[in-house]
């Protein structure tokens, strides 16, 4: 059933190696922006806020596909991007895909980001400012760490769906581990088999994500076990 690994392998690591440079990608945009939004959304200025919870209720409110496709064929007219290939993808179809998540990913990261910080007591930023510490220091080195360590999960759960949800990068060319699972099962007539060995590896690439901010969760529970340190 499987004979068919011996002759396509590489296209199946290829593809993986897409999936997980994609997903990095998307979650360090992701992240950059939820900081960006959540500080917005947090802010005393009202339009500043206003503008932060159009961005998420947008965001949320729509499908993934359609976000890809409009960012694609959006900066496909605003951009001439030099037709290079990295594993088997163009570059003028890998970043607008990157973007496309990233953008997405955002959204969810900055309500992440917002509720982990409102899970930190205040009594931890008004100690800090009583060290002589400013509200950016207190809030980098203070309460950003906690709340960090408090959405950890959530952040490794928003990292797992965003290498699944990669897969819709299929629509815009990109050969990632979908693309070249269906590409296989195109050439083998038989779809099946090649999806099969696609969900496995999507599988052993949450688990052990999973697995990993498991344990980077438990060191920072110790460091910060004291409160401030």
């Amino acid at each position: 059933m499987f004979d068919f690994l011996s002759k396509y392998y590489p296209l199946f690591f290829c593809g993986t190696a897409q999936t997980v440079i994609i997903s990095l990608i998307g979650v360090a945009i992701g992240i950059l922006l939820g900081l960006i939004v959540v500080s917005m959304r947090m802010s005393d200025f009202k339009v500043l806020s206003w503008l932060a919870r159009c961005y998420v209720s947008i965001v949320r409110g729509t499908p993934a596909m359609i976000q890809v496709m409009l960012i694609y064929y959006s900066l496909s007219k605003l951009l001439e991007l030099p037709d290079v290939s990295i594993l088997g993808s163009s570059i003028a179809r890998i970043i607008p895909g990157s973007i496309a998540l990233g953008i997405n990913s955002g959204a969810y990261t900055a309500e992440i980001f917002r509720s982990g910080i409102i899970s930190v007591p205040k009594g931890q930023t008004e100690a800090g400012l009583s060290l002589g510490l400013d509200e950016l220091t207190t809030m980098t080195s203070i309460v950003l760490p906690q709340a960090v360590r408090n959405v950890l999960p959530a952040l490794c759960n928003e990292f797992i769906s965003l290498i699944k949800e990669s897969s819709v990068l299929f629509y815009i060319g990109v050969q990632d581990l979908t693309a070249q699972a269906l590409g296989i099962g195109g050439t083998l007539y038989d779809f099946v088999p090649p999806l099969i060995v696609a969900a496995i590896i999507y599988f052993i690439l949450t688990f052990l994500l999973s697995q990993s901010v498991s344990v980077l969760e438990k060191k920072m529970g110790k460091k910060y076990s004291n409160g401030i340190v």
